[in-house]
Parts: C-alpha cells; structure tokens; sequence
C-alpha cells in the first residue's frame, strides 16, 4: 500500500480520513464551555439595540480586537464600532473621535452608515500581512433601510492600517449579494473568500430555503461566479435552512460553523462542518449535533439565537476561544425581545471530536504515513467521564509503530512504551511526546513508511502531529 506522504499539520479525528482500522473505539463530539455571562453589551445611544458579533475579533499587534455591529428595529441607522481588550474577557470602547452621532464624536464608531437611511448590517475583517500598507481590510454589507429597488446595496470594501481609521471604496465590490455574508478573515490558498447568498437565493427559497454560496477573489474587487455550496438535504429537518456559514482554517483543513435556522420554533444554532478540499466539499457528522447551541430555559440572553463571528477561533492560555452572538429572540421579537450581547466560550486545543474506549480496551491504526523528523505528540485525556475533575484520570494509552506489512518496528512495540496516564490539557499546547524504552522516539524512523496502532482504555484521543 502506497503511505502518504508526511504530515505537516495536526491529525484531528473529525472523520475516519486517515484510519484503517478500529476496534471498540467510539467518536464523540465536543462543544466549548461558555463563559456564563456577555462579556460586550449594547450600552450606549449609538449602540441601541443588540450588540452582534456578526463581525470578527481578531488578537492582533498584542490585544484582542473586535469589530462588530448593533442593529435595533427602532433605531435603524447603524455602522461598524470597535471594542479592545488586554485579556479577552474586560472589553472597553474607546472615544475614538472618528464619527459623528448626534453632534458628538465620543464614541466608539470607525465606520458609519453613509446616509439616516441606511444601514450596515455585517461584516468581516481581514488579517492581511502580506500587505505591510493596509495590514487589515474590511468587506462589509450597507443598504437602504426600506428601499430595496434603488438596488445599490450590497458588500463594500474598506482598508486600514490601524483598525480604526478606515479607508472605504464608494461603490460596492459585490452589487446586491444579500444582507447575510461571512468572509474568511484570512486569505485561503492566497485568496480572498465570501460564503453567503447572492440574488440567486430567490431560487433556493423556491427550491429549498436559504442557502450558502462562495465566490474567491485576488484583490477584493474583482470577484468569481457564485458556487453554491451548502444546502439542506433530506437528511435536515423539513423547517430547517442554512442562515449562513462562518468557515475558518484550522490544521490543514478549513472548519466552519454552519448557522442552522429552524424555522419552528424560530431559533439559530450552529453545526461543525468540515473540508478536506479547501472549503468547496463539506462533511458533516453523523446525527449532525450542534457545536453551539442557546442556552438551555427561559430569560436566557442567548436561549434562541447564536452564531460565530468570521474569524478562527483565537489560541490563548491553551485553549480555543470562540467569540459569539447570543440572542434572546430571533426574527419575530419584537423591541426590546431581540435583546442581545456578544459572549465567549472555550474548547481545548483541537477537542472538536475525540475517539473513546471505556473500560474495553480500544484500538486504531492508521493507514500508512511516511514518518517526519520529529517526535510523535498526543492530545489525550485518560478520563473516562469529561465533566469529571481533569486531573482525575484512570485511564492508560500506548502507541505501537508498525511497517507496511503491519508489524512492529523493533523497539517500538506497546510494552516498549511509556504508558501515557495523565491529561493533555494542563501541557503547552496539548500535546505530549510519545517515548518508548531505551529513550527512542519516532525521529529515528524518519523517512520511513509506517503505520501507528494506539491502544487505551477509559481515555479521549483528540489528536496526533510529530512536531520537531
């Protein structure tokens, strides 16, 4: 059997891509744990209404930065506004004597709505470092309030070198591409990438509800024919449509949160999907579990509605921070039910999906790889239960390095392994190296064609990379 050729990035087990073999081994899918209360709300004249992360948070040049949106159903004109934080979690808003509102320049808008009857819906901020001039760029949706048949609205594009002062075209890059859009907030495969809905939508509500189309650009002008590439399928629920598609880069693959709305009842959740191809072909998960989801019960101030931002989720104090809107009614509330804030949740590096083996011993083999130079890490955690204390692990993991005939190299066997007992979690960046006796690690089998067989019991495998 032909191996593959050496891996570059992190092994997730989103799907069995890179396995050959299992036994008594279960996937089980994880979501962040969310921060119990917003951490940015609406608080301010120009704010009124619901604060949205339908926009990006971005830890750029040492803090994090957001920018994001409000909208209100009585007080329509809004823009684009920018929050800061030193630790991800304390936001201020800066007076940043940029935009008029009501006579004052206090506040905290970098772009407004060019007119009283216009709006700006979303957005997505760009990390360009590439561009050492306009480091950060912005596409961003305006239109008139009420009048759809002036038909000059749609995505614009702006540049910044600060994230605060913007420098905006007059004229949209995308000419009527719907209010609903997510760009990929850094470049993919050196392009510039839209997921949303274009004019083309008025087909898919005749055939099959909202749905989600990508078109790629070179230099955010110039932009592809639309590719639909997401639509509900007999698999969905019958009152189900997908709102939009949040898709970021992760590991060699590009994930992405697929924003669910369930039209009865009226709520928005979100799914993990995945691709293998640069984001063209999507997998989804079996039984499709939602990744985010609202809270649970009543008078909750994300129990109807939630969805990502535009950008990846942010790797600090060694875990995924995912940013997100929450809200408490959906399209229907009413002021002031669509109350609404922007909150956090956390994920452990790579913990999207694990394989499981209870108190059965488990196995996986992967299919053929052509050995790194470097040593092979795990992230594991040897808990049976998740929700147990994290340092509470009864479980054991071995790795045995097999040749293409599927037997054991020499001195890399499981009972020449170091048992891993312990839990990733509290390690940099999640990752353990695997050694076995005699103080050999896999950089000696550098260049080589070879197979891993993992063998553990009340243990979560969440990935695998060989790092240098």
């Amino acid at each position: 059997m032909k191996s593959n050729p050496g891996l570059a990035h992190t092994q997730l087990f989103l799907d069995d891509t890179s396995i050959e073999e299992t036994v008594f081994v279960s996937r089980q899918w994880h979501s962040p744990r969310k921060f119990p209360d917003p951490v940015l709300k609406a608080e301010h004249p120009w704010e009124r209404g619901c604060a949205a992360t339908y926009g990006t948070v971005l830890l750029w040049r040492g803090k994090f930065r957001m920018w994001y949106v409000c909208w209100s159903r009585v007080v329509p004109r809004r823009g684009v506004y920018y929050a800061e934080s030193d630790d991800g979690v304390v936001w201020t808003k800066p007076a940043l004597g940029i935009c008029n509102f009501n006579g004052n320049s206090d506040n905290n808008i970098v772009i407004p709505a060019t007119a009283d009857d216009r709006y700006v819906d979303n957005l997505t901020v760009i990390d360009d470092p590439g561009d050492e001039e306009w480091p950060l760029k912005m596409l961003f949706w305006e239109a008139h309030t009420h009048d759809w048949k002036k038909r000059d609205w749609g995505i614009f594009l702006a540049r910044s070198k600060d994230g605060i002062r913007w420098d905006r075209l007059p004229d949209p890059v995308l000419p009527q591409w719907m209010d609903r859009f997510n760009g990929v907030s850094s470049r993919l495969d050196g392009k510039y990438v839209v997921y949303g809905r274009t004019t083309d939508i008025q087909k898919g509500f005749r055939r099959n509800g909202r749905s989600v189309w990508r078109t790629e650009s070179r230099d955010l002008v110039h932009w592809t024919k639309a590719k639909l590439v997401l639509e509900r399928d007999t698999e969905d629920p019958v009152n189900m449509e997908y709102y939009s598609a949040s898709i970021f880069p992760y590991e060699g693959l590009v994930l992405g949160a697929l924003e669910r709305m369930h039209m009865s009842p009226d709520r928005l959740d979100t799914e993990l999907i995945w691709s293998h191809d640069g984001g063209w072909e999507w997998e989804r998960a079996p039984k499709r579990p939602a990744f985010l989801a609202p809270s649970e019960g009543e008078r909750r101030w994300d129990d109807t509605w939630v969805n990502l931002p535009t950008n990846a989720p942010i790797r600090h104090q060694n875990r995924l921070w995912f940013y997100y809107s929450g809200r408490s009614g959906a399209h229907g509330a009413a002021y002031p039910l669509n109350h609404g804030a922007i909150g956090l949740a956390l994920l452990r590096i790579d913990g999207f999906a694990s394989l499981y083996a209870a108190e059965r011993q488990g196995i996986i083999i992967t299919k053929p790889i052509t050995c790194p130079r470097g040593d092979l890490h795990l992230n594991a955690d040897m808990r049976r239960d998740l929700t147990a204390h994290p340092g509470f692990c009864s479980g054991e993991l071995r790795v045995e390095v097999r040749d293409n005939s599927n037997r054991p190299v020499k001195g890399f066997t499981w009972d020449a392994c170091t048992p891993f007992t312990g839990n990733t979690i509290f390690v940099e960046n999640a990752a353990s190296p695997v050694v076995w006796k005699g103080k050999k690690f896999t950089r000696n089998l550098a260049g080589r064609s070879i197979r891993l067989a993992f063998k553990f019991r009340d243990a979560h495998l969440f990935s695998y990379r060989f790092r240098g």
